[in-house]
């Protein structure tokens, strides 16, 4: 599959979900150097947004417009120690702000398709065990679907409402007898 349009997200600022307890933090040319061995598995390091609040969030949108139903392609550009210790995390947004689905991405690359539900959608870069990391950034590439090579696409459903019935009480059969 080609590419069609591609964005390239680095990591050029500080903002409020930025993990700065105990930190290292070296923003270079060429990336940002992280440093940060006692933080806690599972924590956030850094977030990006396709949609902020300057009251809430004191930044401007780092994230471009995706368009529903297509394909893109994610590729993940860091070095990390010990390797296999940071992953991110894309959640998509319904319109009224609720959760709609996300994709966790622990290799260097991946697929997936815009869910036509989603209105928003944001990036977390977390720890899973790292000492070190340099981030070199994130690059979002629009995929041309019309060619006819098969892709993986990921896509999980997370807090949905879930009708469960329960129906108790005698049964009847055609006859009108009762069993039970």
């Amino acid at each position: 599959m080609s590419a069609l349009n591609s964005y390239t997200l680095t990591w050029r600022h500080i903002n409020t979900t930025t993990f700065m307890y105990g930190t290292k933090l070296r923003i270079e040319d060429d990336g940002t150097y992280f440093n940060n061995p006692l933080m806690p598995s599972g924590t956030v390091i850094h977030d990006w947004r396709m949609l902020t609040t300057f009251s809430e969030h004191k930044y401007a949108p780092s994230l471009p417009i995706l368009k529903k139903k297509q394909h893109y392609k994610v590729i993940l550009n860091y070095n990390v120690e010990p390797r296999g210790s940071v992953y991110i995390k894309i959640t998509f947004y319904r319109k009224n702000d609720t959760e709609h689905s996300n994709l966790i991405i622990q290799n260097s690359d991946a697929e997936f398709k815009f869910p036509e539900e989603a209105y928003a959608y944001k990036i977390e870069l977390i720890n899973a065990g790292l000492s070190e990391l340099f981030f070199k950034n994130i690059i979002i590439q629009e995929l041309d679907t019309d060619e006819s090579e098969t892709h993986s696409i990921v896509e999980s459903k997370v807090n949905l409402d879930v009708l469960n019935r329960v129906i108790y009480g005698e049964s009847v059969n055609a006859r009108g007898d009762q069993n039970g």
